[in-house]
Parts: structure tokens; C-alpha cells; sequence
């Protein structure tokens, strides 16, 4: 099953991606997935906080792009429960991502030693008393092949 959504992408950072997927052949989504799930990984630096979710900086109207999505269950999985812990927008872990990962990830796809990541994801929920405790996996393994999108 797939998911609709969107993203809000700063016109600096949609033409970074762009770019990237031209010297590379990737599509736009695949290397949003693999870098989100990149960032997932690193889970060391992940700074989990209480309070409202935050978003990007505002800027004009002009300077934001739309970018539409189908996202699989699982990634959409892994992009909410992000948003959950860390407290920030899905674009603006996305754009976090970008300026991250983008410039490493391109660098391996063009010298052919990328590994690209796979995601195993499981929440499971457990009732003590009144409160709902949820635990949520992520096991992200690479591979050297192409995935599928």
C-alpha cells in the first residue's frame, strides 16, 4: 500500500536534490528515503525532546516547492515516528537530511561504493494500568543493490 503526502522544500534545497539526481540517475524519492533513513541510523546525535513540533525557518512564499510523494508503509512509518521523537516536521527532517547526507551519499553512488539502506520497522504497544507504552524498531541494514522504487 502506498501513501500520499507532501513535503515542504525550500527552493535552495529542492535544487540541491535536483542536481544530485541528475549526476546521479536517482530518483528524487529514493534518495529522500535514503538519506532519511541514514539520519535514522545515526541514532547517537538524534536529539529526542518534549513540546510541540518545530519547523523549518519561515521564508517568502516564492522561496518554498511542494514536493508530492507515494511513500510505502514503511517509510511513511519510519518519516512519522522520526517527526515523534525528535520533535520536528517531516520537511524539516527531510531538509536536515539533504544538507547532512546528500553530498556523502552522491559521492559513493558516483564512485560506485554506496550501500543502500533497508529498513525493518516494528511499533508494538503495551497496556500498564492506564498508560500506553509504545516501542518503536528500527533496523536499517545496507546493501549493494539497487533498490526498488
Amino acid at each position: 500500500m502506498r501513501l500520499e503526502t507532501s513535503f515542504n522544500m525550500h527552493i535552495v534545497t529542492f535544487v540541491k536534490l535536483f542536481n544530485a539526481t541528475q549526476r546521479t540517475g536517482i530518483p528524487m524519492l529514493a534518495l529522500i528515503r535514503e538519506m532519511m533513513y541514514n539520519y535514522a541510523k545515526d541514532h547517537k546525535h538524534m536529539h529526542i525532546t518534549r513540546g510541540t513540533v518545530k519547523y523549518q525557518k519561515r521564508d517568502i512564499d516564492g522561496n518554498w516547492k511542494v514536493f508530492r510523494v507515494s511513500l510505502n508503509e514503511k517509510d511513511y512509518e519510519l518519516f512519522t515516528d522520526m517527526r515523534k521523537v525528535m520533535k520536528l516536521s517531516v520537511s524539516y527532517l527531510v531538509a536536515l537530511s539533504i544538507k547532512k547526507y546528500l553530498d556523502k551519499i552522491v559521492y559513493k553512488i558516483l564512485k560506485k561504493n554506496h550501500r543502500y539502506a533497508y529498513l525493518i520497522h516494528d511499533a508494538i504497544g503495551e497496556r500498564i494500568g492506564k498508560l500506553k507504552n509504545w516501542i518503536f524498531s528500527w533496523y536499517i541494514i545496507k546493501r549493494r543493490r539497487i533498490p526498488d522504487y
